[in-house]
């Protein structure tokens, strides 16, 4: 290849650098071009059509122009920006003049890293993946971090119990995987093509280190795209669903009476600790291990909210507010687990809905539903729009300018406070206004009677 002028080559530039040197590549026939760096002799960015890579050119020991000249990888632009670049290099010329080949180092390492990554286990290689992933996807602006906290619960909740966090990826088959999908597909065809979608290019890049030689999902099909849900309770189903909620008891009862009183994630309730949740100032923070986008949320409780969480102080767990299980942990010891078991749960709740008036006459809900029924009714009660998105915590991971930016940043606590306030204040006067159209239909009949 023709060397190039030297360029210094900065944090501020490389990207313009880059972006000028593939402009050129389109307009010719070459599939990459050097930059070579004015500051470090034999220092070069290699920039394909998709790819950046530092790179070294030096000739090996001291044996002068008839030594052998030795080609070497540094890393990935996305990786290495010019300053970590140029340290790595001034560490391998020291060791290139000493007569040491980075390639022969590079070589047993690799033939390592394969070694260890073909005995992978699907907990570690999962980890390694997102890692890297996530690296290189902050450094593209490819994924927010929204996303990738979403990939990381999707695989420690849905993925790796299911198939094992200690299999080794090169015995994951198919049939397992397709086994996998289709069983979420049934309850949530979304989560399904959320797994499809994170699955795919893991497996494509075990398949690159050497893991596997083949993807057990070369030749799967994606997952239907489902419909985006709009079902909302109406008043009647809401009063009913919260009736029989009433009937049921601990730990399922409170449960959907909390859900939807603050109008959070199912797992957010679910695995609510006492020490997140602060009575006397009517708070609960979900840390943010336990969100979806990955940010703490202040959730303000209701008067009603407070009264269900004093009333399980006797009944609930020290650790999580809904309990009914412990397990033994790594030191041996018991530890309590958030409660579990959510389709046997909704069957109950379903069995006391039939035996209520009108229970019957619910049309088929999700938990899910109660959080946008929460969300519409807010809306109902002319709560805007902003303060209701804030309320769900559908603030995004991206940084955004303008009014938008305005309205995500600013938390708006009292409004939000308000909101849940007005929300379970609505459910209230619903179930009053139910009591007392039952009081007077029961008076006119006991009176019908004594005629």
């Amino acid at each position: 290849m023709r060397r190039a002028v030297g360029e210094r080559i900065t944090n501020r530039n490389v990207e313009s650098l880059v972006k000028k040197a593939r402009a050129a590549l389109a307009l010719s026939r070459k599939r990459e071009v050097i930059i070579w760096d004015e500051e470090i002799k034999g220092l070069g960015l290699r920039v394909g059509q998709s790819k950046s890579t530092w790179l070294l050119k030096k000739r090996l020991g001291k044996g002068g122009s008839e030594a052998k000249v030795i080609w070497t990888t540094l890393g990935d632009l996305s990786l290495l920006g010019p300053q970590e670049a140029r340290g790595k290099a001034r560490s391998t010329i020291e060791d290139i003049r000493n007569g040491n080949n980075p390639n022969d180092k590079t070589r047993a390492t690799r033939q390592a890293d394969i070694a260890a990554y073909r005995d992978g286990k699907l907990a570690d290689l999962w980890g390694t993946w997102l890692s890297i992933s996530r690296a290189r996807g902050k450094s593209k602006r490819l994924k927010g971090t929204d996303y990738w906290h979403g990939v990381e619960r999707l695989g420690r909740v849905e993925i790796i119990p299911v198939l094992g966090p200690n299999t080794p990826v090169r015995n994951i088959t198919k049939s397992q995987i397709r086994r996998l999908i289709e069983n979420k597909e049934v309850r949530s065809p979304s989560v399904a093509r959320m797994m499809f979608a994170a699955l795919r290019p893991f497996l494509l890049w075990c398949v690159e280190r050497e893991a596997i030689t083949v993807s057990p999902m070369a030749e799967l099909s994606q997952p239907r795209k489902v419909k985006s849900r709009d079902r909302v309770l109406n008043d009647q189903e809401l009063v009913a669903v919260w009736c029989a909620a009433c009937s049921l008891p601990y730990p399922w009862g409170p449960f959907y009476r909390l859900c939807l009183l603050t109008a959070q994630r199912r797992d957010e309730v679910a695995t609510m600790e006492w020490r997140d949740v602060d009575l006397k100032k009517r708070e609960w923070k979900i840390p943010s291990s336990k969100t979806k986008n990955g940010r703490e949320h202040l959730v303000h409780l209701s008067g009603w909210a407070i009264d269900i969480l004093y009333s399980l102080k006797q009944k609930a767990g020290d650790k999580f507010v809904f309990t009914t299980s412990k397990r033994t942990n790594a030191e041996g010891e018991l530890e309590e687990i958030a409660i579990s078991g959510f389709s046997k749960a909704r069957i109950a709740l379903d069995k006391k809905l039939e035996s209520l008036k009108g229970g019957s006459d619910v049309q088929r809900w999700t938990i899910h539903d109660l959080r946008r029924t929460a969300a519409t009714g807010m809306a109902a009660l002319k709560v805007p729009p902003h303060i209701v998105e804030r309320v769900l915590n559908h603030t995004s991971g991206k940084d955004v300018g303008g009014l938008v930016g305005i309205y995500q940043h600013f938390e708006y606590v009292e409004e939000r406070r308000q909101a849940l306030i007005d929300w379970a204040g609505y459910i209230n006067e619903l179930i009053l206004s139910d009591m007392r159209r039952e009081r007077e239909q029961s008076d006119i009949l006991s009176f019908n009677s004594q005629e």
